[in-house]
């Protein structure tokens, strides 16, 4: 597994924050602790010893059981991991900027994903008109 930027740039290594960044970038899913084990590429012992912490502080969180496997996921509802994907997202979008900047030609970042665009209220909007309306905007974008 390629170390994340997260990670690489925060140039810490500590088996906690590990598991942490694989379910920032998979927090879609749930995982049983042999895939996280698996995913950070971490030892079993390395992570049963880290578990205890990341449950203590309610940074993970048992979905359902398949099996005789628990799974979790990150706790976004915890503070704290909210922040750790505050930055988590302030790094990417840092060095996506840097790589823009760096490239003449690329478009800019910010015009691409920054929230004042209304993308989402764009697509909510769309979502919400009827569908003679639909209609009538896709045969303008088609044109």
């Amino acid at each position: 597994m390629e170390e994340s930027l997260f990670i690489r740039e925060l140039g810490i290594k500590s088996p906690m924050l590990k598991v942490l960044d694989f379910l920032m970038d998979n927090e879609s899913f749930d995982y049983s602790k042999t895939d996280i084990a698996v995913g950070t590429e971490l030892s079993r012992a390395t992570l049963f010893k880290a578990w205890p912490k990341l449950e203590a502080l309610d940074l993970i969180t048992a979905t359902r059981t398949v099996g005789r496997a628990k799974m979790y996921r990150l706790n976004k509802q915890n503070p704290i991991v909210k922040k750790l994907m505050e930055l988590d997202d302030s790094i990417s979008e840092y060095f996506a900027q840097k790589h823009c900047s760096n490239n003449p030609g690329a478009r800019s970042v910010s015009a691409i994903i920054n929230p004042s665009q209304g993308l989402i209220k764009d697509k909510v909007d769309y979502e919400n008109d009827s569908p003679n309306k639909r209609d009538r905007h896709e045969e303008l974008l088609l044109a």
